[in-house]
């Protein structure tokens, strides 16, 4: 018999096993046992599981060799179900509880993960009051999921002794060039601007200038570093002229169209040609610029980098979105010297003075102190290319003054960064995310005429209902509309120059004869009589829609809160016919709005108000109108932006070799999201195409275009969500106070609750709220984020209109009771006011001791937040935006080092792959068919490593086998949400093929290692001698629990009565005999130390 290549076995079994293999299945004997060649070819699977379970004393190698020599299968019925019984029990063997009865990992998986020979166990007495707490709680063991087993594999060696230096390691290794070249440009002067020396040359395409000499026409620059900026007129998407410089030359950049204005030939991109080594490019939303650079049209490496002073900015000094409201009216303030305002908001002085706008003008004034030099007339907004041809030498100079001040920023914000985000998978990260790359082909054109074509369509029948119903109320005169509580509404007064009704007037075009009424106007819910709860609408300055109940009308029950409307006939918003009636009473039409006004009850949010009979009508028509004008608003909200899209074709752009094997490149287009790393205080990316994008909805036109991003023939888009991401990492930061996964009602739901059986964490808040458990989903986001009661009742409220208002406060209490606990303002257990006695009262008061510490930084890279939201300066202000700060931060963490890992690995088992696109939680790769399983298991890998790094430095050395993988990578051919969703909409019918989503068990099937052969994975390291620098301590310390038994204890208590029980408790245990009680002071001292911990407030 020929022997075959070797099974995938951990290398350390390999000295007591031999391993062969034909075809299937594999051979595995012992070393000391005897082989019977003749049963060799049916050695059952299931044996290859035994032989690999990690504990190994059970057996001596003669007793595990009688167990291991194959045996041939008969049909007999009895020994294959004692086969199965057998295999069933290797399974079970395998499995591994920890002390919340949360299946962990196997061992075989675990010793590879965190290099320990055993598992370490937390303290008795806090595993005894995690279950206490738990049992309290009302949770239970769960049973385990039976799929859970899986075949042994071995993963990459880890590049250092633990997850923790592993990730430093091959982080610095991506970030440190890069790194480099920024700390090289910081600490160097840019050479004099051409300017000064009247020199810009007015010529197509890169000009050097060099102090000492004479302007010179080159190909590109050959500069490793370069500031950059490029300039595009507002109507156009080509760059007209563009700036750059180095330590070492100035450069000039002007499209040939326009030097040659009969050029017909669409507009040029900027080639800044290919290097060997890494190349930055700096600039201040430099992800616009990028989109301008030619070689960036190519799936091959081209070693640009780019780094954006404005992601640096809003990392250390940026604003929150309440934040910046109040920043504003603080800095009118001080310009006009409004004393008054700013005497009121002394407070906000200090977070004013910490922070600044992203724009170039702000950070520059802020960082450098110095003001940026605008020009008057900004010729790309407004002018003309005759006009750009006209003021060239002055135009350039402007832009070579901006290349100048992202430099000079650049100086003050780099260290800054480097301070607040000392990790450099932070850094690294951060770069990968600026290399965004979609590809699609002739369809993507297509989509958008389709879209257009249905939204004209559908904008022109709701325009011929509602001109119909305005010509018949015409025709019926003014009598008949005083009579109509609607048609009354309108203005019957007629001008001096037409005979028409005022109302008419303001709609119809004497010129053309038309009438003109869309959806959008307030003329269009009058005219199709629209009624909330049966009550006529009416249309209000102040308060939007709202409706009106008669005064004597016993039938109505929703306590709604009446309209309040001036009586004083001086005042602006003075309203007499709503004033002044006294027949009945107003109410305001609930909207989810800023402003919580309704300014359009035929909005998309009101169809299901339309469908369950809360919004009706007179006429049948307005269905039609409903339904249409929801379908368009999605198009109308991105027909902007779509088309403001630049696709590339690179053979129209002489781009001959895009790194791709293609087979036809004829309609092979290439999009570049204009993002911005790091967008959010949060660190969150923001691009407002890609990651604003809905998905595929059959009722809203153009909601497909997503999909339309596809992958070239021999490609695949492969990616995955992270799993429940933002709540696994808050029920872990709940969990690490105890030392073990589930501990807490937080974590236990999280990893054992499923929405079958209704114990996760969205169908209790649905069973508890009575509301469905996708909008449950959307409630609990929002308290992990730091809502609290009056923001959850606004909400339930909105959510559900027929809600008496005292109903919606009381299911939010008993809610929040049950969750985020009640509120105790006794200091004296913990030196601050906390929560107890909730299912997520441990999660509340962590996430709450980061928010408010003298440092916050997330558990993991331990980056910091921006000065705006230090306690330093906002003291206990924007605890909201700070608790959302703890979550988002961590969560932008965790895609961080997902990046950084597949980046590693892709590169060392050279997977053909290149980094697409990632939102939030989600992320996509672009891949060679050939390497769809290869990039799938690495996916895989990466997340399993990026989960465990997180549960490493929260101090817990293990992890949950349900969350070590994503549930299903998907393999497809376009990116949508879903491999199976059709995406057929109103503007799209056809339908789209499915992809498909493969679990770590299909993977394995595939492919149990990441080399091409399909060898093992056990070779060393390699990682290139760059002299990585070591962090200190503090940067890899796994988290340590400070909190003392007490406070523990605390927090699961179920009643005020108790705590003051525990806090009697403590006195007389002064003399510190309780293990972990912290010895305290003279009682005497605190006066208020005795006095009651009722809430004052439990919001």
């Amino acid at each position: 018999m020929s022997l075959a290549t070797r099974c995938v076995v951990p290398s350390r079994l390999r000295s007591e096993y031999i391993v062969f293999r034909a075809k299937r299945p594999c051979k595995i004997f012992p070393r000391n046992s005897k082989r019977d060649l003749a049963t060799e070819t049916h050695v059952p699977n299931s044996l290859l599981h035994k032989i690999l379970r990690s504990d190994k004393s059970e057996a001596t190698n003669e007793e595990q060799g009688r167990k291991d020599i194959p045996r041939k299968r008969n049909d007999n019925n009895t020994s294959l179900r004692e086969e199965r019984k057998e295999n069933f029990m290797i399974k079970e063997s395998q499995r591994v509880f920890n002390e919340a009865e949360v299946e962990m990992l196997p061992n075989w998986l675990y010793k590879q993960i965190f290099n320990n020979s055993n598992r370490s166990n937390p303290p008795k007495h806090r595993v005894e009051l995690a279950l206490k707490h738990l049992k309290n709680q009302g949770y239970s063991k769960k049973s385990t999921d039976p799929n859970s087993y899986i075949n042994p594999f071995e993963l990459p060696q880890l590049c250092g002794n633990n997850l923790s230096e592993h990730f430093w390691r091959i982080g610095e290794q991506q970030a440190k060039p890069i790194l480099d070249l920024a700390i090289q440009l910081v600490n160097s002067n840019l050479p004099i601007i051409p300017y000064i020396n009247n020199e810009w040359n007015f010529m197509p395409g890169w000009t050097r200038y060099e102090n000492g000499k004479n302007p010179t026409l080159v190909n590109f620059p050959n500069e490793h570093i370069l500031c950059f900026v490029t300039k595009t007129f507002a109507k156009e998407n080509y760059p007209a002229i563009a700036c750059a410089a180095s330590p070492t030359a100035w450069y000039s950049w002007v499209s040939p169209q326009l030097i040659n204005t009969n050029n017909s030939k669409p507009g040029s991109l900027i080639p800044i040609g290919k290097l060997k080594d890494d190349r930055l490019i700096i600039g201040h939303n430099v992800g616009v610029d990028r989109t301008k650079i030619k070689e960036e049209y190519q799936f091959g490496e081209t070693q640009n980098n780019f780094l954006d002073t404005m992601c640096l900015h809003v990392a250390v000094s940026g604003l929150c979105q309440r934040l910046r409201s109040d920043w504003e009216k603080y800095e009118k303030a001080c310009q006009q010297k409004n004393e008054e305002y700013l005497l009121s908001a002394k407070q906000f002085q200090k977070i004013y003075d910490v922070s600044a706008m992203n724009e170039l003008e702000e950070v520059y004034k802020f960082h450098c102190g110095n003001k940026l030099k605008k020009p008057i007339y900004n010729i790309f907004e407004k002018g003309t290319a005759e006009d750009l041809r006209y003021n060239f030498f002055e135009t350039m100079s402007n832009c070579a003054l901006e290349v100048k001040t992202i430099q000079e920023v650049l100086k003050k914000v780099l260290p800054r960064f480097l301070d607040v985000c000392p990790h450099p998978v932070s850094f690294a990260g951060v770069i990968h995310m600026g290399s965004m790359f979609l590809t699609t082909n002739k369809d993507w054109e297509e989509y958008i005429k389709n879209s257009e074509l249905t939204y004209k369509y559908f904008n022109n029948c709701i325009e011929s209902i509602l001109k119909n119903l305005a010509n018949t109320a015409l025709k019926n005169g003014y009598k008949n509309a005083m009579k109509d509580p609607w048609l009354s509404q309108l203005d019957w007064s007629k001008g001096s120059k037409y005979a028409d009704p005022k109302w008419y007037q303001n709609v119809y075009n004497y010129k053309t004869k038309k009438v003109k009424i869309t959806a959008n106007c307030n003329l269009a819910p009058i005219l199709l009589k629209l009624k909330w709860m049966n009550y006529p609408l009416f249309h209000s300055k102040l308060h939007g829609w709202i409706y009106k109940v008669p005064i004597d009308d016993k039938n109505f029950r929703i306590k709604s809160v009446k309209c309040d409307f001036p009586k004083n006939p001086n005042i602006l918003n003075y309203e007499p016919k709503f004033a002044e009636d006294i027949t009945g009473n107003y109410f305001a039409i609930p909207s989810k709005g800023s402003k919580g006004r309704c300014g359009n009850p035929l909005a998309k949010r009101y169809i299901r108000e339309y469908e369950n009979g809360i919004i009706s009508s007179e006429y049948s028509q307005a269905e039609v109108v409903f339904k249409m004008n929801a379908a368009c608003t999605y198009w109308m909200s991105i027909r902007n932006r779509i088309k403001s899209q630049l696709l590339i074709y690179p053979k129209e752009h002489g781009i001959e070799n895009v790194g791709l094997e293609l087979t036809d490149s004829k309609d092979f287009g290439i999009i570049l999201p204009k993002a911005l790393p790091i967008g959010t205080i949060t660190r969150r990316v923001v691009e407002n195409t890609w990651a604003t994008a809905t998905n595929a909805k059959d009722y809203l036109i153009g909601s497909e275009h997503k999909s339309m991003i596809k992958a070239p023939k021999g490609y695949k888009i492969i990616g995955a969500d992270v799993d429940s991401q933002e709540m696994w990492i808050s029920s872990l930061i709940s969990d690490a106070e105890f030392g073990f996964h589930g501990s807490t009602g937080m974590g236990f739901m999280t990893l054992q609750g499923n929405k079958t059986d209704g114990t996760d964490l969205h169908s209790r808040t649905a069973q508890i709220l009575n509301i469905s458990r996708m909008e449950a989903k959307v409630f609990n986001y929002s308290r992990l984020y730091g809502a609290g009661i009056a923001s959850i009742v606004k909400m339930l409220e909105k959510s559900n209109p027929n809600i008496d208002s005292e109903e919606a406060k009381e299911r939010v209490t008993t809610f929040f009771k049950k969750t985020k606990g009640e509120k105790c303002h006794h200091r004296f257990i913990c030196g601050r006011a906390f929560w107890f006695g909730g299912s997520e009262t441990y999660m509340v008061n962590r996430l709450e001791e980061i928010a408010l510490s003298a440092k916050p930084q997330t558990p993991v890279l331990k980056c910091g937040i921006t000065d705006a939201l230090n306690s330093k300066y906002a003291e206990s202000s924007y605890m909201t935006s700070r608790i959302n700060w703890v979550v988002q931060s961590s969560g932008v963490d965790y895609l961080h080092l997902l990046l950084v890992s597949m980046n590693y690995l892709i590169k060392k088992y050279k997977i053909r792959a290149r980094f697409m696109l990632s939102v939030h939680d989600d992320i996509r790769y672009l891949v060679k068919e050939d390497d769809e399983y290869r990039a799938a298991l690495a996916l895989q890998i990466s997340n399993l490593w990026t989960r465990a790094m997180f549960s490493h430095m929260l101090g817990i050395e293990d992890l949950p086998i349900s969350t070590a993988f994503f549930s299903g990578v998907d393999i497809d051919h376009v990116y949508r949400k879903e491999v199976d969703m059709d995406c057929m909409t109103i503007s799209h019918q056809r339908k789209i093929k499915s992809g498909k989503s493969v679990s770590i068990h299909d993977i394995l099937n595939h492919q149990m290692s990441l080399n091409e052969d399909k060898q093992d994975m056990s070779e060393d390291v390699g990682l290139d001698p760059i002299g990585i620098r070591m962090p200190k301590d503090k940067l890899w310390a796994p988290y340590k629990p400070s909190l003392t038994d007490v406070f523990i204890k605390a927090q699961s208590m179920t009643s005020f009565e108790e705590i003051e029980q525990l806090y009697h408790q403590i006195i007389e245990s002064n003399n510190n005999k309780v293990r972990g009680f912290p010895k305290f002071p003279n009682i005497n001292g605190y006066q208020n130390a005795n006095r009651e911990c009722r809430p004052q407030n439990t919001c």
